[in-house]
């Protein structure tokens, strides 16, 4: 059996949970605040899913670069973000997927990711 990393696992509850959040977001126009850098957010929170569900599958040595490779790629687009809030809801989902090392720390990353979603809804 193939040893898996608490952020895997972690990953992996996050994964399961986000499918009933991304499948209800609200419908109500985004804040003009953050409304320039919703094509960018969506994006992210978009390609989320696709990119950490995969990890919980993997051992931890192979799981922890990919990670560190996404976690840099975000820390990249922030800088491509126009608004504040735009790049202080990026920066929350990145500090929760770096915080995150356990099953039980899913929920880190399932608020920053409906922080995304429900901010650019």
């Amino acid at each position: 059996m193939r040893k898996r990393s608490a952020m895997a696992l972690a990953v992996l509850a996050t994964a399961t949970a986000m499918t009933g959040i991304m499948s209800s977001a609200a419908t109500a126009a985004p804040s003009p605040d953050i409304a320039a850098d919703c094509p960018a957010i969506t994006s992210i929170a978009n390609d989320a899913l696709a990119t950490l569900t995969p990890l919980a599958s993997l051992p931890v040595e192979e799981s922890q670069p990919i990670k560190e490779a996404y976690i840099g790629e975000l820390q990249g687009r922030v800088g491509e973000l126009s608004t504040d809030q735009g790049r202080a809801n990026v920066q929350n989902f990145i500090n929760a997927l770096q915080t995150a090392s356990s099953p039980a720390d899913g929920y880190l990353i399932v608020n920053a990711l409906s922080k995304l979603r429900s901010d650019c809804a």
